[in-house]
C-alpha cells in the first residue's frame, strides 16, 4: 500500500523537472511514510521519465523491495496496493521460467514479473486492489492498471497533441493534488463533472472536478505510446456467472472465509474494523476462524455521545462473543478542523459524511495496526440497502387496486410531517412515496439524489448537461435483471467504486493505513452477480409480503444463514445503521459558524458560480427544523472547502 506519481514524456516541453517531481511525490507523501524513491531520466531516447513513489511497507519490508522497481530489461514499476495471491503467481512463474532471477520476496517483483509473462492479461491474474504503472524502454511505452472494483485509485492527464495524434507525455498519480504541480495540467473546471457532483455526491469516472484530467475506471488497463491509446477492460463486475450453483449458505460461508483468508497476508499486524452490524461482524468472524484460536484478532470501533449514531454497545457484544482484542474509541469530533483536512486529501468535491467518522477510525486504528480489514460492499452483493426494497416495492404498486394508486399519487406525502433526521422512518417513507409513480430509472435516480433537478437548474445555472444520466444507466442494466438486481448491479459499478471506496481508500490513507474488503474478492463477486432478487430476499419478496411490510422485508438471507452459527442472532435483527455523524445537528449548533463564514464569503465559490439565495434558504430551512438538508449543505460545505485548499484555488486561478 503505497502512492505513485509520475510523467512520462515524448516531448521536451512536456518533461518532468525533477523539483516537479519532488512536488508530485511531496503531495502523496501521506500515503506512504516508510520509505521513498524515485527515478528520473531527462533524455528524449526512448523517452523522459520522472517515478515517485512512496512506501507504506506491508509485505516485505526489505528495501531491496522498494520502489520504483526495474527489472532485467530496465522497466520501471510503480505500484499501489497489495497482491493477494502473490506467492502462488511466484510459483506458476517460476514453473513456467525455472531461472527467473527472483531477488526479493516482495508482490511488487512478482506484479513486474507477471506483466514479463504475461503482458497486459497480467491484470486477469491479479488477485489484490492495486492501480500500478510500468514504463517499458524496449518499446517505448507505458502501461497503467487499476483493480476490478475500483479500490485504488489512478488519476490521468495527457498532455496536447504536438502534431496529428502525437501525444506529448502521460501523467498519473494516486491523488489528484500531485498532477497540479505540472505547468502544462489543466485544472480549469469541468462543470458538467460539477453537475454530477450536485446531483449524487461524487464525481463518476472518468471525469474529474479538473478539465484536463481523468480517472481510468475500474477493472480497465491502458497503454500509451506516442501515437496510440488503447484501453481495455478486463473484468465485468456484473457479469452473469456461467454455471449457477445453488446459493446455499454453505457455499457463501466458503466463498466469504477464502476471501478474508486470502486477505490476511502480511508481514506486519492486522485488524479488522467492527460495528457489530452484519457485514463488518462476518468478516470478524471469518478471521477469528482463519486465524486460528491461538492468535489473537484485533477488532476497532468508535462511537459518538449521540446514541442514534452510536454502534460501539453492538460492537462490544459481538467482540466479548468471538472473543477479540477489541478496542472502542469514543471521539469528541473537532470537524471544523477536520473537514479542511479532508476536503484537500479528497482532491476534488466528494459529500459523504461518512468520510468523517472513517478519517477518525482510521486515525486510532492507525495507532494500534497498518492494515485493517472492513466490511464494505456486503450490501451490494448480498441486497442490504433501503432502496432495494423500495425499488421492488414501486414495482408492487402497479399491481394494486386503481383508488389507492389513485391516493399514492395525489401526493398525499406532501401533507405528512417532515422529518429533521435523514435516518427517520418519516423521510425514508416520504421518499418512498413520492417517487412510486416514477418509472424504474427515475426511481432509482431518486434514492440516490443530493439536489433535485429544479434545485440544480436555479442554484448551478452553468449546469447544462443531461440530467439522466443515472437513470439512463439504470435502464440499460435493468433490460436482462428485475428493478433489485439491476439496482444492485448499477451500484457496483457506480456507488460502490466512487463514493464507498473512494471514501475509504481517501480517509484511511490519510493516516497510512491500508483497508482491505473481503466482499471485493473477484470470486464471491462473481458468484453475487449471478444471485436473483428471490434469493436475496427471500420468499417474503412477493409483491404482498412487501405491501403488508416493505422496510422491514428481510435482507442478507444469505449471508445469515452462512453465519448465524458464528453471532449473536441481535446483528441479523437489529435496523441498520449505517456509518454516519449528525452534521444536521452540527449546522444548527457547532458548525454553524463555518458553514456561514464559509458559504457567505464574499470570495466564495457559491459567490462566483451559485445562485446564493437558493443556498440561503437551504439554511433557513435547516436551521428552523423545517426540512432536513444536512446532506445538501454538508456537499455544499465540502464544495467551498476544497476550493479554498490549495487545489481548489489553483483550479479556480486558470
Amino acid at each position: 500500500m503505497c502512492g505513485f506519481a509520475g510523467v512520462v514524456a515524448w516531448d521536451s516541453r512536456f518533461a518532468v523537472t525533477r523539483e516537479q517531481l519532488a512536488r508530485m511525490s511531496a503531495a502523496i507523501a501521506h500515503r506512504g511514510p516508510d520509505g521513498e524513491g524515485t527515478f528520473f531520466i531527462d533524455s528524449l531516447a526512448p523517452a523522459a521519465c520522472g517515478l515517485a513513489h512512496r512506501r507504506l511497507a506491508i509485505i516485505d519490508p526489505d528495501p531491496r523491495a522498494n520502489q520504483p522497481f526495474a527489472d532485467e530489461r530496465r522497466r520501471q514499476l510503480v505500484y499501489n496496493g497489495e497482491i493477494y495471491n502473490f506467492r502462488e503467481l511466484k510459483s506458476e512463474i517460476s514453473n513456467l521460467r525455472s531461472d527467473y532471477p527472483w531477488r526479493t520476496s516482495s508482490d511488487t517483483e512478482v506484479l513486474l514479473a507477471a506483466y514479463d509473462v504475461w503482458g497486459q492479461a497480467c491484470c486477469e491474474k491479479l488477485d489484490g486492489m492495486f492501480a500500478f504503472a510500468i514504463f517499458d524502454p524496449s518499446d517505448n511505452s507505458v502501461f497503467l492498471a487499476r483493480d476490478r472494483m475500483g479500490q485504488k485509485p489512478l488519476y490521468l492527464a495527457i498532455a496536447p497533441p504536438t502534431s496529428g495524434n502525437t501525444i506529448g507525455a502521460i501523467a498519473f498519480a494516486s491523488e489528484l493534488p500531485a498532477l497540479r504541480a505540472l505547468p502544462w495540467f489543466d485544472s480549469e473546471i469541468d462543470f458538467t463533472a460539477l453537475g454530477h457532483y450536485f446531483r449524487w455526491g461524487y464525481i463518476p469516472s472518468p471525469l474529474t472536478i479538473c478539465r484536463g484530467s481523468e480517472k481510468l475506471p475500474p477493472a480497465r488497463w491502458m497503454r500509451v505510446r506516442p501515437r496510440r491509446v488503447e484501453v481495455q477492460e478486463y473484468f465485468d463486475a456484473n457479469a452473469k456467472p456461467a454455471e449457477i450453483e445453488p446459493p446455499t449458505g454453505v457455499r457463501v460461508r466458503a466463498l466469504v472465509t477464502d476471501a478474508v483468508r486470502r486477505q490476511l497476508v502480511s508481514d506486519v499486524p492486522l485488524g479488522c474494523f467492527l460495528s457489530g452490524g452484519i457485514d463488518s461482524s462476518i468478516i470478524a468472524a471469518a478471521m477469528k476462524a482463519s486465524v486460528g484460536a491461538d492468535q489473537p484478532v484485533h477488532t476497532f470501533s468508535i462511537g459518538f455521545d449521540d446514541p442514534r449514531y452510536d454502534e460501539t454497545r453492538y460492537a462490544a457484544d459481538v467482540a466479548r462473543h468471538l472473543g477479540t482484542q477489541h478496542q472502542q474509541f469514543t471521539v469528541k469530533p473537532d470537524a471544523a478542523a477536520d473537514l479542511p483536512k479532508l476536503a484537500q486529501v479528497f482532491g476534488e468535491p466528494f459529500a459523504d459524511s461518512s468520510a468523517l467518522p472513517t478519517h477518525y477510525l482510521s486515525r486510532e486504528t492507525r495507532r494500534h495496526v497498518k492494515v485493517a480489514l472492513s466490511g464494505d460492499g456486503g450490501d451490494e452483493l448480498f441486497g442490504g440497502y433501503d432502496r432495494y426494497r423500495a425499488m421492488w416495492l414501486g414495482e408492487s404498486f402497479k399491481s394494486i387496486p386503481a383508488g389507492l394508486q389513485k391516493i399514492a399519487m395525489s401526493k398525499i406525502w406532501e401533507h405528512l410531517p417532515s422529518g429533521t433526521h435523514p435516518k427517520s422512518k418519516m423521510v425514508r417513507l416520504k421518499r418512498m412515496l413520492s417517487s412510486l409513480h416514477l418509472r424504474p430509472g427515475q426511481r432509482y435516480d431518486a434514492y440516490m439524489r443530493l439536489f433535485d433537478d429544479a434545485t440544480i437548474a436555479t442554484m448551478f445555472p452553468q449546469d447544462t448537461h443531461d440530467s439522466k444520466w443515472l437513470a439512463n444507466e439504470f435502464e440499460a442494466v435493468h433490460q436482462d435483471r428485475d428493478v433489485v438486481t439491476a439496482a444492485m448491479a448499477l451500484d457496483r459499478v457506480t456507488y460502490l467504486p466512487e463514493d464507498l471506496l473512494t471514501k475509504v481508500d481517501r480517509a484511511a490513507m490519510l493516516h497510512a493505513l491500508e483497508v482491505r474488503s473481503p466482499f471485493m474478492d473477484p470470486a464471491l463477486v462473481r458468484f453475487a452477480s449471478g444471485l436473483t432478487t428471490d434469493q436475496l430476499f427471500g420468499s417474503r419478496s412477493t409483491a404482498r409480503a412487501f405491501m403488508q411490510s416493505p422496510m422491514t422485508a428481510p435482507a442478507k438471507i444469505l449471508l445469515r444463514d452462512a453465519f448465524a452459527a458464528d453471532l449473536p442472532q441481535f446483528v441479523f435483527k437489529r435496523p441498520k445503521m449505517g456509518f454516519a455523524v449528525p452534521v444536521g445537528e452540527w449546522f444548527r449548533t457547532s458548525l454553524r459558524s463555518l458553514l456561514h463564514d464559509t458559504l457567505a464569503s464574499s470570495d466564495s465559490f457559491a459567490a462566483r458560480y451559485l445562485h446564493r439565495p437558493t443556498i440561503a434558504e437551504l439554511i433557513a430551512e435547516h436551521e428552523q427544523s423545517q426540512a432536513d438538508h444536512s446532506q445538501r449543505l454538508y456537499a455544499l460545505l465540502m464544495l467551498e472547502l476544497w476550493w479554498r485548499s490549495d487545489s481548489g484555488r489553483t483550479s479556480m486561478s486558470s
